[in-house]
Order: C-alpha cells, then structure tokens, then sequence
C-alpha cells in the first residue's frame, strides 16, 4: 500500500489528467446516445406521417391481448380510449395539374443534367489542378 501511495503523489498531474479525461468521454458518450434517441424518435415520427399520408387511413393500433382484455377503469387515469367516431372534416386533395414538387423536382433534375459550361473554354478539372499546382500568394 505504500508503494501505491507513493506513485499516487509522484503521478498526481497524470491522475487528475485521467480522471478528467475520463469524465468528459463519459459525459460525451451521455450526450451522444441522447442526441441519437431524439434522432430516432423524429424518424419514427416522420415514419409515422408518411405512412399516414401515403396511406390516407389511420392505422389500427396493435394492443396486447392482456392489455385488450382488462377493463378501460382498470387501465388507470393516463389510459385514453381511441374514440370511435371519424373527424368531421376530411376532405379530399384537388386534382388539377402537377403537384408543385413535382414540378420542382423535375426542375431541379433538368438543371443537373444540362452540362456545365466554363467562361474560359477551359475543362474545370484542369483549372482547378493548375490552381493548386500554382505557388501560393499569385
């Protein structure tokens, strides 16, 4: 034991280096799982509105048969029931012409096809190598 205390006082600065070293990788690695759980609960959340904008139906909510077959007051206070009737309002989408992403969409795929054109004639790639071949400062 007191060889080790020994080695305690003569490497403290490493010690103290360490432990701080070790705190912030472990507080990175906290942030970095929160960031991706957020990160996976958007994309589920979004899974969720494309299924249902694709779909145009609301999606039958799977529930255990435990769950399925205790009653509504047994659930407990946080437990809302799906209500059974529709919404008053669902209208449906107006047909008449492209849709303005798609046109878009087709706008954009136009652009990147049509070929790039250099002021000077010269091939892009060759100017760009020259540039970094040139010293630098002219």
């Amino acid at each position: 034991m007191n060889e080790f205390t020994a080695w305690m006082q003569s490497n403290w600065y490493e010690l103290g280096n360490l432990s701080v070293e070790i705190v912030f990788l472990s507080t990175g690695i906290w942030f970095a799982r929160k960031i991706l759980k957020s990160i996976r609960a958007s994309q589920e959340q979004v899974g969720a509105l494309i299924r249902l904008s694709v779909g145009g139906a609301v999606p039958e909510r799977q529930v255990p048969s435990a769950i399925a077959e205790r009653p509504a007051a047994s659930a407990g206070s946080y437990w809302l029931t799906p209500s059974e009737s529709t919404p008053a309002d669902q209208s449906t989408p107006v047909e008449n012409g492209p849709s303005p992403i798609l046109s878009a969409g087709q706008g954009l795929v136009g652009w990147l096809n049509t070929p790039m054109k250099s002021s000077s004639g010269a091939n892009p790639l060759r100017r760009a190598i020259r540039w970094l071949q040139s010293p630098a400062g002219n």
